[in-house]
């Protein structure tokens, strides 16, 4: 095991002085814990990068209702725009797409292209495949619509964090088996790809002592996924799936994390089918730890680094100069 970052000491005092912690829904409310998810989540987006604007659009969820897309571009340009659609993290049950605003801020300024958070509807009221459908009808969007938006919908690439690096994969894999045009990457960061819970990461990090547990990792499969048997589901656990022509993946582990070895396993196996991918593990840090980026220098080289990646695969011909 890697030793914790020496920045995570600032992370700490930094929330114990704002008197927040990490929201733990196995002892809270659903409701409490959402909030004190929120709070707590929000002390590291700011501040907020400035960029160009953001602009909010309603989308049709498949389920009633509506689901909020929010898209961020990087500069004062709103034509031909490579877009990145970003489906946040939270388990399924927490998070929006505000406490990912910095994040996703970060990648649009840093990669010039304009990146797309969907605001989808959290389990348990919306349960597997409902997330998964919500996520395809925005990938829908930005094909029938993005252009009103100054988005190129044929440079189009789809990442999330934890449980929305799930949503990411399973959407390319539904695309692929529907035989639609696909992204031209995928970026997942310490993804929630599969309900395995006996791995030697949640053995060594499950426990606690550096956040997310493994324990929580179970209830939120719970509340994703009602019936334990579709956990099988390749769709809702896609480590499990056929990873055989999707588009290159970049993804990126943290090594203090309980759900590295989905990550591990992950690149393993789109290397064995055939997929370009780059697995890029950071040693010392957490679960969800490019949302700290403010004052954990790990988390701003990942965000540089996968923004790098995200802007070579939506601009092929850009010389390497330009980096």
């Amino acid at each position: 095991m890697s030793a914790p970052h020496p920045h995570l000491d600032t992370i700490a005092r930094v929330a114990r002085a704002a008197g927040l912690a990490p929201a733990d829904p196995l002892t809270q409310p659903l409701a409490e814990a959402r909030a004190n998810a929120h709070a707590y989540q929000m002390l590291w987006n700011q501040p907020l990068p400035e960029i160009g604007g953001t602009e909010e659009v309603e989308l049709p969820s498949p389920h009633g209702g509506t689901a909020r897309l929010r898209i961020h571009y990087p500069d004062q340009r709103r034509d031909d725009l490579g877009v990145l659609l970003y489906f946040h993290g939270g388990g399924f049950v927490l998070n929006s797409i505000d406490t990912h605003e910095r994040l996703m801020r970060l990648l649009a300024s840093r990669s010039g292209a304009a990146v797309v958070g969907l605001g989808y509807t959290l389990a348990p009221e919306l349960r597997f495949p409902g997330q998964l459908d919500e996520a395809l009808a925005a990938i829908a969007w930005v094909r029938r619509s993005g252009r009103e938006r100054g988005l190129d919908p044929a440079r189009m690439a789809v990442g999330g964090d934890s449980a929305g690096a799930n949503l990411a994969l399973a959407a390319m894999l539904a695309l692929r088996d529907q035989g639609v045009p696909l992204p031209s990457l995928g970026l997942l960061f310490y993804g929630m790809f599969s309900a395995d819970l006996a791995t030697a990461s949640h053995r060594a990090f499950g426990g606690g002592r550096f956040g997310l547990t493994t324990a929580r990792v179970d209830w939120f499969w719970s509340q994703y996924v009602a019936d334990r048997a579709q956990r099988d589901n390749p769709l809702a656990a896609p480590l499990l799936a056929d990873l055989s022509g999707l588009p290159p993946q970049f993804v990126i582990g943290a090594g203090l994390d309980c759900l590295l070895d989905d990550s591990l396993a992950l690149a393993d196996k789109l290397s064995r089918a055939g997929v370009a991918n780059t697995l890029s593990v950071y040693p010392g840090v957490p679960h969800s730890f490019m949302q700290m980026s403010a004052h954990l220098p790990p988390a701003s080289t990942a965000i540089g680094e996968a923004a790098t990646a995200l802007r070579r695969a939506l601009t092929p011909s850009l010389p390497l100069a330009a980096e």
